[in-house]
């Protein structure tokens, strides 16, 4: 979603922040998708989804997650479902994000041209996504550090101002999601801003240092703009 996003915003898809000081650090192009399905509203076509991966070569190693390994590196694919959604639509055993009700709710278009053709794909709004994220790094992923990384991403992809505003619309899920990201990134010792530097392995310490600060700072102006116009 993250690649989508970037490209929307006129990018290429690599992913990369740049921090205020010149600080690059680049995780590159997503080889770890993770899809959300509506299986209520898809009911008829669940069982397609995983014969589909199966003869695409895909190979269910977790609940949520299926793996494929090409000459460009390893697929990791992870399916989930709203929280919700009902049982006899879900004979796959997707697992159940609880944030899911969130990005079905506030989600939008984004056009990819394909060599098949077009195609449209719904992704989630600031709110919706972060939540989907911290679900997984707190609960699904907690040793992975890309959800954390995406979520910096983010936040530096649309700003602080942006990703505020989208938390006052749903105040209630915001404060919780606010509070959780800034826990998550509370000091350069935390383990957010630990897991961005796993993507800055190649960086002089001073640099380093400074992303660790810059990763803080921003998430410090997430918390003051919300605190204070919420």
């Amino acid at each position: 979603m993250l690649a989508l996003e970037a490209r929307a915003a006129g990018g290429d898809g690599v992913i990369e922040v740049r921090t205020p000081t010149g600080v690059v650090v680049q995780r590159g192009y997503s080889m770890e998708p993770d899809l959300l399905f509506d299986v209520d509203e898809a009911a008829p076509r669940v069982d397609g989804i995983v014969e589909v991966l199966k003869r695409r070569s895909f190979v269910r190693v977790k609940t949520y997650r299926w793996r494929k390994a090409t000459d460009g590196g390893e697929i990791l694919l992870d399916l989930f479902i709203p929280p919700d959604a009902d049982s006899s639509n879900n004979p796959a055993g997707f697992t159940r994000l609880p944030a899911g009700d969130l990005a079905l709710i506030r989600s939008r278009k984004i056009r990819v041209n394909l060599s098949a053709g077009p195609l449209e794909i719904g992704v989630p709004d600031p709110l919706a996504f972060i939540a989907m994220k911290l679900e997984a790094k707190l609960r699904l992923r907690p040793k992975e550090t890309k959800d954390s990384f995406d979520i910096y991403a983010y936040v530096s992809m649309k700003g602080a101002i942006v990703v505020a505003e989208a938390f006052r619309r749903n105040q209630r899920d915001g404060s919780r999601i606010a509070e959780q990201v800034a826990t998550l990134f509370a000091d350069v010792d935390s383990d957010g801003v630990r897991d961005v530097l796993t993507y800055a392995s190649t960086l002089a310490p001073e640099e380093r240092d400074l992303l660790s600060r810059a990763v803080v700072d921003l998430f410090e102006d997430l918390s003051r703009r919300f605190d204070i116009e919420g």
